[in-house]
C-alpha cells in the first residue's frame, strides 16, 4: 500500500517560507522558552555578524529536556503535545500549538546544535542538526540521520558552555534548560537590523496595563561593536507618560468599562456600550471577537505639545528625537496571552486604518503615528481569533471584523474626550491659532543649535543662521495671517475636504439606488414594473446632476465664471432632494413631510439641495436611535417677520447633549464614530457665505433636533 513520503526539503519550507523574516524567527525561539516555563531568555550573537559566519546563541532556563522529551515531542514535526497541554507546570497558557515553531532555526542559520538539561537531572542530551541537508532536493526526509546524545551534564555545569553564557551577561548560572547554538548565519545582521530586533523584542512581551505573564525577561547580548544595543529589553520610559489615555475592559456582551485620563482632569470611569452589528455577534449575542482587554496612549505631535511634555517629564530631547521614538512605538498592538502577535503595530501597520479615517476630519481624529496601544486576547476567550499560518495576523472574518471595529468605536471615545479639553482650552485662550501645527516642521531651531555648538568662533556664520531663522519665522507667521483672513473662504484644503464628504456620500446613495433597482428588476418581469424602474433610474441621474453640480463649484479655481442662480420653487427643490434620500429614509423606517410656504426664489438648486440632503442625512442616521414607529422628520418653511426665509428640519431623534450643543458646528467635530464632522460646517457657511443667512440648532418640537436654516438674500 504506497504511503505518502516527504522530502527532506518540506522543514526548509516550513522554517524559511512559513516564517516570514529573520525577527519572526527569533520571536519563535523566544515563545518556544516561554513555553518551557523559563524565567528568562538570552540572545546571544557572536563573531563577525556576516552571512555564512557569527553565531547566536538561544539560552533559557526553562524546564528543558530529556532524551526520551526530545525524541518523542521535540523531534516530532506538528507534534500534538502542545494542543493535548495546553497549560505549562507554572500555569501559563502555551503560545505554540501548531509544533513546528522550532524550525524557525532553519530561517536563522545553517546548522544549529541543542543542548538541554531537565531540571533534577545529572544527564544532558545534545542534538545536531545540519539544516543544509534539508536543502537537497535528492533527499527524502527519513533518510536524513541526527545525532542523539546523552551524556553526564557538561555545558551545563561549572566550566561549562552554558555557565559561561550565563556569567557574561552577568546572570546567575542556571543548572537546567535548553541552549541552542546556531552557527553560520543565513544573513548579515547591521546595526540597523539589530536596532530593529531590539524595538521589536521590547514589544514582543505585553505591558504591564495589558492581562499577560510579567515574569518573563528577554537579555540581548552583542558583539563589542554593537554593545550599546545590548542589555535587558525594556519598553522606553519616555513614553510612559502620555497627555491621554484611555484603559479598560470589553465584556463578552460588548459592554466597555473604561478608565480616561485627559490634560487638566482626574481619571474618571466611562461606559460604553458596543453598536455592534448583527454580523459581529454570534447566535447568543455575544461579540464574535470575545472579550478583550485595552489600553491607549496618545500624544499631540506639534512642536508646543512635544516640548510641554519633555520639560514636564524631565525629557532631554528635542522635537526631532521624540517625534523618532513615536515613530518607532506608535501603532496598536495586539496581544494574546501577554505576546504580542506579529503584525499588529509594526511600523506601517495600520490595521484600522486610522490615517484614511483621519483624512476625513483631521482636527478630531487620531492618526497612527499619535497611538501607542495595546488589544489583549487570550486564546480561550477568544477562539476565533486564529493566526494566519505564516505567523503573520489574524484570519479574516466576522471575530477579526468584530475586534476591528470595537477598537476603532473605543478610540473615537478617546477622541471625543480629546476634542472636549481642547475646545476649553481655546476657550480659555491657551491654544495656539488654527493651522499652527501646519508649520512645525518648518523649523532650523535644532540645525542652528548644532551650528553653534559645533563653530562657536565664527561669527559669520552665525549671522547667517540668525537671519534664516528670522526670514523663516516671518514666513511663516506670514502665511498664518494670510490663512487666518481666508479660512471661511473655499481654501484647498477644506475645498478637498468639501469634495470627499459631499462626493462620497453622494456615490453611496447612487449604489443604494442602482441596489434597489437590481432588486426591483430581478424580482419579476421587468415590464411589470418599468415605471417603477424609470422612477429609480430617474434618482440616479437627479444624483449625477447633483455631482455635475458640485465639481461646478470647483470650476472657479480654473479660471471660468460660475453660473448665475434662476427662480426655483422652495418647496419643489427641497421635494427633489428628499426623493433622493427616500429609499433611506424607508429602510430607516422614517416618515418624512415637507410642509410651509411656498416660495419662488433665486438661489442654486444644488445648494439648496445641498443643505437639505446633509441635515436629512443626519437626521436619518441619528433616527436609528430610537424605537421603530417613532421615526419621524418635518421640513417646513416659513416667512420670517424681518422678511427672511426659514427652513426648520425637525427630528424625533434622540436630540443633541447639551455637552456639545456649543460645538456641533465647528468643522471636523462629530460625534458619530466615523463622522467626517463636516456637515453642519459646511451648510452653515455655504448659507452664510452664498445667501448671507444662518444655521441654528432650535427648540425641536418633536422632541429630537431641530435646525433652522435661514436665507436672508435672493429671497
Amino acid at each position: 500500500m504506497p504511503t505518502l513520503r516527504p522530502r527532506a526539503r518540506l522543514l526548509h519550507t516550513i522554517g524559511t517560507e512559513l516564517i516570514s523574516s529573520e525577527t519572526v524567527a527569533v520571536v519563535e525561539l523566544v515563545k518556544n522558552a516561554y513555553d518551557a516555563d523559563a524565567n528568562c531568555v538570552v540572545l546571544c550573537f557572536s563573531g563577525e555578524l556576516r552571512e555564512g559566519q557569527g553565531e547566536l546563541a538561544v539560552l533559557d532556563d526553562g524546564s528543558g529536556m530529556t532524551a526520551d522529551t526530545v525524541t518523542g515531542i521535540w523531534l516530532e514535526i506538528a507534534t500534538p503535545h502542545r494542543v493535548r497541554t495546553r497549560t505549562t507546570p507554572r500555569g501559563r497558557r502555551v503560545l505554540g500549538e501548531k509544533g513546528i515553531g522550532r524550525f524557525a532555526a532553519a530561517r536563522l542559520a545553517d546548522s544549529m546544535t541543542l543542548i538541554s538539561r531537565q531540571w533534577g537531572e545529572s544527564n544532558e542530551v545534545e542534538v545536531g542538526v545540519d539544516w543544509r541537508q534539508f536543502r537537497d532536493p535528492d533527499i527524502y526526509l527519513d533518510q536524513v540521520e541526527l545525532d542523539v546524545t546523552e551524556r553526564a551534564a557538561e555545558d551545563f555545569h561549572d566550566g561549562g558552555r552554558v555557565a559561561a553564557l550565563w556569567a557574561h551577561v552577568a546572570l546567575p548560572r542556571r543548572s537546567g534548560g535548553t541552549l541552542l547554538l546556531l552557527d553560520g548565519l543565513t544573513r548579515s545582521w547591521e546595526e540597523a537590523d539589530l536596532l530593529a530586533l531590539r524595538r521589536d523584542l521590547s514589544r514582543l512581551i505585553a505591558p504591564p496595563d495589558v492581562d499577560g505573564n510579567q515574569d518573563f525577561e528577554i537579555v540581548l547580548d552583542l558583539p563589542h561593536e554593537f554593545e550599546a544595543l545590548a542589555g535587558p529589553i525594556e519598553p522606553p520610559t519616555e513614553l510612559m507618560n502620555p497627555p491621554y489615555r484611555l484603559s479598560g475592559s470589553v465584556s463578552a456582551d460588548g459592554t466597555a468599562d473604561l478608565e480616561i485620563t485627559i490634560p487638566g482632569r482626574s481619571p474618571y470611569q466611562h461606559q460604553v456600550e458596543l453598536d455592534r452589528s448583527a454580523q459581529h455577534r454570534g447566535a447568543d449575542g455575544t461579540l464574535a471577537s470575545g472579550p478583550f482587554s485595552i489600553d491607549l496612549r496618545v500624544y499631540d505631535r506639534d512642536r508646543d505639545a512635544i516640548s510641554h511634555l519633555t520639560a514636564e517629564g524631565g525629557l532631554n530631547l528635542s522635537t526631532k528625537q521624540f517625534r523618532d521614538l513615536l515613530d518607532q512605538r506608535a501603532g496598536v498592538s495586539v496581544y494574546r496571552d501577554g505576546f504580542r502577535v506579529l503584525p499588529f503595530g509594526e511600523r506601517g501597520d495600520d490595521w484600522l486604518t486610522l490615517d484614511a479615517r483621519r483624512v476625513n476630519n483631521p482636527r478630531m481624529r487620531l492618526s497612527n503615528s499619535q497611538i501607542i496601544g495595546s488589544v489583549g486576547i487570550s486564546a480561550d476567550e477568544n477562539p476565533d481569533l486564529r493566526d494566519q499560518t505564516n505567523r503573520e495576523g489574524l484570519l479574516q472574518g466576522p471575530a477579526y471584523d468584530g475586534l476591528r471595529d470595537a477598537v476603532t468605536e473605543i478610540i473615537a471615545e478617546l477622541e471625543m474626550a480629546r476634542r472636549d479639553q481642547r475646545r476649553q482650552e481655546r476657550e480659555r485662550g491657551s491654544e495656539e491659532p488654527r493651522g499652527r501645527g501646519l508649520f512645525d516642521e518648518i523649523d532650523i531651531t535644532d540645525v542652528a543649535e548644532a551650528v553653534r555648538r559645533s563653530h562657536p568662533n565664527d561669527r559669520a556664520l552665525a549671522a547667517v543662521v540668525a537671519n534664516a531663522e528670522r526670514r523663516i519665522s516671518a514666513g511663516v507667521e506670514h502665511v498664518r495671517e494670510v490663512l487666518a483672513r481666508y479660512q471661511r473662504l473655499a481654501t484647498l484644503g477644506r475645498l478637498v475636504d468639501e469634495v470627499v464628504h459631499d462626493g462620497q456620500s453622494s456615490v453611496g446613495r447612487i449604489r443604494r439606488v442602482t441596489r434597489d433597482a437590481d432588486r426591483v428588476l430581478a424580482g419579476a418581469d421587468a415590464c411589470e414594473f418599468r415605471d417603477e424602474a424609470v422612477g429609480l433610474v430617474s434618482t440616479v441621474d437627479k444624483q449625477a446632476d447633483y455631482l455635475a453640480q458640485l465639481f461646478k463649484r470647483i470650476a472657479p479655481f480654473g479660471g471660468r465664471r460660475r453660473g448665475r442662480p434662476k427662480k426655483v420653487s422652495m418647496l419643489e427643490t427641497i421635494n427633489s432632494a428628499v426623493d433622493v434620500l427616500a429609499s433611506r429614509a424607508a429602510k430607516v423606517g422614517a416618515d418624512v413631510t415637507v410642509g410651509g410656504v411656498d416660495e419662488t426664489v433665486t438661489l442654486d438648486p444644488a445648494e439648496l439641495q445641498e443643505v437639505v440632503i446633509n441635515l436629512l442625512d443626519n437626521s436619518l442616521y441619528w433616527l436609528q436611535h430610537v424605537p421603530k414607529g417613532s421615526r419621524h422628520v418635518e421640513l417646513k418653511v416659513e416667512r420670517l417677520e424681518d422678511g427672511a426665509l426659514a427652513l426648520v428640519i425637525d427630528d424625533s431623534g434622540p436630540g443633541v447633549p447639551p455637552e456639545i450643543r456649543e460645538i456641533i458646528f465647528e468643522p471636523y467635530f462629530s460625534s458619530k464614530p466615523d463622522g467626517g464632522g463636516l456637515g453642519l460646517a459646511i451648510v452653515g457657511e455655504r448659507v452664510a457665505d452664498a445667501y448671507g443667512g444662518a444655521l441654528q440648532l432650535v427648540e425641536s418640537r418633536l422632541g429630537g433636533a431641530a435646525f433652522r436654516v435661514t436665507f436672508r438674500r435672493r429671497v
